[in-house]
């Protein structure tokens, strides 16, 4: 009977967590079709349960998680994306790929400040700590980079939208990596501030 119990319990766990299990973006099915519904199965990235795998890992509070929330990049980046998709003309793959690019080099930016400031408040050890760290996810990047283009995208396995899902993969993986530079100085001094300033 406790088996029974057990085994119940075991599959009602497995199943409640398949329902919570979000959709991936977009991989095009290689058809080379252009159309309006390039945002299936994105992600909200208003809702709350979506984001918080990517920002705060240490601040439990929910201080720096608010802050991130309200971060101005995002914001601009919803705002334009929903009017690339609204648009009466006809939406593109390079259309998209810009926009993506653009964002890309916002949050390349950013990154890049966040460093800089970080560095500059740590003492030797952790600094040195910070720089191989860096240097090692720098590393990572490039590495996944050039696998994803090697594998899928210059053979044309992923289709016509193959390069603007790299596109969106790369400008979320420095988006990523920029907010964990951002709470290790949340965690340091409490501040939060973006170079960026929204232009919405």
């Amino acid at each position: 009977m406790k088996g029974k119990i057990l085994l119940l319990f075991f599959i009602t766990i497995v199943f409640s967590s398949c329902q919570n299990i979000s959709q991936p973006d977009v991989v095009s099915t290689g058809n080379g079709t252009e159309s309006k519904e390039i945002t299936e199965g994105r992600s909200d990235h208003s809702n709350n349960e979506v984001l918080s795998m990517s920002i705060g890992n240490y601040e439990l509070k929910g201080e720096f998680y608010d802050e991130m929330l309200r971060n101005p990049i995002d914001h601009d980046y919803e705002v334009e994306f929903n009017e690339f998709q609204n648009s009466k003309e006809i939406n593109t793959t390079l259309g998209w790929g810009a926009l993506e690019g653009k964002y890309t080099e916002i949050w390349d930016k950013e990154l890049n400040q966040i460093y800089k400031k970080l560095r500059s408040k740590l003492d030797r050890e952790p600094r040195e700590a910070l720089i191989e760290s860096q240097k090692e996810w720098l590393k990572y990047h490039l590495r996944e980079t050039k696998f994803v283009e090697k594998t899928f995208i210059d053979n044309g396995y992923l289709g016509s939208r193959g390069s603007v899902s790299l596109a969106t993969d790369i400008k979320e993986r420095i988006r990523e990596r920029t907010m964990q530079l951002f709470e290790y100085r949340y965690l340091l001094d409490g501040e939060v501030e973006f170079l960026y300033q929204s232009k919405k």
